[in-house]
């Protein structure tokens, strides 16, 4: 999606999903791009939660993206495939949260990416995306978070927590499409589907899609459908400051339990909104800008009740280092009154960006997970992290 905010573009980091820089220059004068990143992470549960200790995770992303009008002469035709690798020894079990205190933690395994085919139309302002899909990348984002390593503030638990198998999102893409209507700088509008359980296993056993190759529609397991508005301001105009704001919804058309003993539900939906703010600049992208989201959902058939992400970032912050990033934020996690025993988890964040160069960054990260699991049997856990992020 263009965006020409500063606040988007000011704040693009390398993550999951997304990548940074060229393997090789074979093919440019083609509209062939072929990438490869690497993010490789420590991190340590200093206190509480199920017990203390230190794991690692590995991210490798590998790909081709080709502009198929320069290569092909299809105008306005984009694809994309890729490929991921995880690996490592994790840490999520040691804390025993349920947000994720590491955005690039999962099943171990090598598997096929997100891979589509893209046509953009310039009149009217239209793009249609079919493939295998993540709608973490599109939908629900926070553009001005990428400091964080929680994956609290990149896939909200409001969405993740009370669809199948955490919904269309890192680390298991979905089959499906995505619409997106962008008549003008300032607005877009867009429509996804997608497949209901990317994992194709009701139970949650990574194992059955372990490389990414098993494809199953329909056996119960439903379809998700996400539909989003937004709308920037002061896009163009360096005299003031820039803002985004969005409003979305999300239904799965699975079948849910209810909580309390009833005939199980048709069915599950939820509501979001965000907002992300510039309001002091320094000079250019430098300055400090402000976010928050929230978004709930039924608690009779949802895990999460509602949830909100609220925090702050600073482009160049320390002197002499104006394009690094400080992130601080909060995030607060409610579950369903219908679970009893159930309360709240807390997560607070602070961490940094520094950045070596276009295609090396280092991002350390101080974390406190406040009754982990919302349970209210492990202490509160204390976590460090240090992330560095590659791009060849």
């Amino acid at each position: 999606m263009k965006n020409k905010t500063i606040l988007i573009a000011a704040f693009a980091l390398p993550l999951a999903g997304a990548h940074g820089g060229e393997f090789t220059t074979w093919g440019n004068d083609k509209g062939l791009d072929i990438f490869l990143d690497y993010s490789g992470e420590v991190m340590s549960n200093v206190s509480g939660g199920e017990r203390t200790g230190t794991g690692y995770n590995g991210l490798t992303s590998i790909g081709l993206d080709a502009d198929l009008g320069q290569a092909l002469g299809w105008e306005g035709m984009m694809l994309r495939v890729s490929g991921l690798d995880l690996h490592g020894s994790g840490i999520g079990s040691r804390v025993g949260d349920m947000m994720g205190v590491s955005s690039i933690e999962g099943y171990g395994s090598t598997r096929l990416y997100e891979s589509w085919l893209e046509k953009t139309f310039t009149s009217p302002a239209l793009s249609v995306r079919a493939g295998l899909l993540l709608a973490d990348e599109e939908f629900s984002t926070l553009d001005t978070a990428g400091a964080f390593l929680n994956a609290t503030f990149g896939w909200p638990e409001f969405i993740s927590m009370n669809t199948v198998n955490t919904g269309p999102a890192f680390y298991i893409p979905a089959l499906g499409g995505r619409l997106l209507w962008e008549p003008t700088d300032t607005f877009y509008a867009q429509l996804g589907v997608f497949d209901g359980d990317t994992f194709d296993s009701p139970d949650g056993d990574d194992s059955v899609n372990r490389h990414g190759l098993h494809f199953e529609l329909g056996n119960g397991q439903g379809t998700i459908v996400m539909a989003e508005v937004g709308y920037r301001w002061n896009t163009e105009n360096d005299n003031n400051l820039p803002g985004i704001a969005k409003l979305g919804t999300w239904h799965h058309s699975g079948n849910f339990d209810d909580f309390s003993g009833g005939s199980a539900h048709d069915g599950t939906q939820g509501v979001y909104a965000s907002v992300e703010q510039m309001v002091y600049r320094e000079y250019g992208d430098q300055g400090l800008g402000l976010f928050a989201r929230a978004g709930f959902a039924p608690e009779d058939r949802n895990e999460v009740e509602h949830s909100f992400q609220i925090g702050a970032s600073y482009i160049g912050l320390l002197p002499g280092r104006d394009i690094d990033l400080f992130a601080l934020g909060l995030s607060h996690a409610s579950i369903s009154g219908d679970l009893p025993g159930r309360t709240t988890e807390t997560a607070v964040e602070a961490a940094y960006e520094y950045v070596m160069s276009d295609d090396f960054t280092i991002q350390p990260s101080v974390q406190w997970v406040r009754d982990p699991g919302a349970t209210g049997e492990l202490n509160d856990a204390v976590v460090l992290g240090l992330r560095v992020n590659l791009s060849f």
